[in-house]
Formats: structure tokens, C-alpha cells, sequence
């Protein structure tokens, strides 16, 4: 038996491309992504690929959705322990930018413009249940807007934080953990939308 079929025979090829996938963008970015090279980095042949995803872009949905799903994991991994909203959706936003911190090129793929809202069921899906953990952060009293607008004003603060973070346009001060400064940084936001 050869290498190659050895190699497509693991059990499940989607995965294996999906995390293989991943990898590859977190090394060169998702446009020097190809099939090709990830069918040869897995040993299969290179029409193998498009048995599961029809082309790049359905694969780059693929990760961006897996990446929604991780993300959602830490926001609610972030929000069990906390014993109030303020805290909980604090612990959310440091969750978020240390999220796009630690996953920088995947962070860019799930929100770049190459992922439009509305042609993949799957990464509408996972961005809905990801922004859905955000919410929940959010104060349940009070009118589905008033509770829109302040998880608008959060989001908006986090993810611009990650960016200018990842854009080297702020640095975290020396010396001071990362936890710490996030924390300062987001309670302002947290308590200006008079979260409990």
C-alpha cells in the first residue's frame, strides 16, 4: 500500500483538510492557500480536495466557520465562571482579543471580505452562534434593540481592539500582564453600557 493511500485512508479526509487547512493559513495566510498544496501536504491526489469543498473559497468558508466555532467555545468558556454580567462579559472581551491574538491570520479570514454573509449556511451558522454567546453577555433585561446596540457597542470595542493590537497600531504596555490591560481597556466599554 502506498504512502498516499495510507495517508487518505485516516478516516476522514474533511478533517484532515480542514486541519491541515488551517495550518497552512496560520503559516502563509489565506491567500496563498491552494488545494493543490494541501492535497500534496496530505498525500492525496490532487482531485481528492474537491470531493469535499468545490473550490478555495468553500474550503476558506470551511476554516472561517471552525474558527467561529473555536471562537464561540472561548467566549463561553469565558462566561461560566463569572459571578455577574459585568464580569462575565468582560472575561468575554479578553477571551475575543486573545482569541484574534493567538489566531491572527484565522481571526482575518473569519472577518475579511473574501467570507460574505448569506452564500454558506455553515459560516452564517457559526458566525450567528458566536455572536449569539456575545449577547448573552449582555444584560437580558430591556428591549431586543436597547440589548442590540450595547452587544454592538462591546463588539465594536473588542474587535477594533484585536485589530489595532494585531495591526501594531497599540502595543500593550511593558510589564504589565495582558489579561490585566485587556481588562482595563474593555471594563471602560463594559461599564459605560451599564452592564451589571
Amino acid at each position: 500500500m502506498s504512502t498516499s493511500t495510507q495517508k487518505y485512508h485516516h478516516g476522514d479526509l474533511r478533517s484532515a483538510l480542514l486541519s491541515e487547512g488551517m495550518a497552512l493559513v496560520a503559516e502563509k495566510g489565506a491567500e496563498r492557500l491552494s488545494l493543490r498544496e494541501l492535497a500534496r501536504h496530505l498525500g492525496v491526489s490532487a482531485m481528492a480536495p474537491y470531493r469535499h469543498f468545490s473550490d478555495k473559497e468553500a474550503l476558506l468558508a470551511a476554516i472561517a466557520a471552525d474558527g467561529y466555532r473555536q471562537l464561540q467555545a472561548r467566549l463561553e468558556g469565558a462566561e461560566q465562571s463569572p459571578a455577574s454580567a459585568r464580569s462575565s462579559l468582560l472575561q468575554q472581551g479578553i477571551a475575543y482579543v486573545q482569541f484574534a491574538l493567538d489566531r491572527p491570520a484565522l481571526f482575518r479570514l473569519m472577518f475579511g471580505t473574501k467570507m460574505p454573509e448569506g452564500q454558506t449556511p455553515e459560516l452564517d451558522a457559526a458566525r450567528a452562534a458566536a455572536f449569539g454567546s456575545l449577547m448573552r453577555g449582555i444584560q437580558p433585561e430591556g428591549t431586543a434593540n436597547a440589548r442590540s446596540v450595547k452587544a454592538m457597542g462591546c463588539w465594536s470595542l473588542v474587535h477594533g481592539l484585536a485589530l489595532l493590537l494585531l495591526d501594531g497600531m497599540l502595543e500593550m504596555p511593558e510589564g504589565v500582564e495582558a489579561d490585566t490591560w485587556l481588562a482595563q481597556v474593555i471594563g471602560i466599554t463594559v461599564a459605560s453600557n451599564a452592564v451589571p
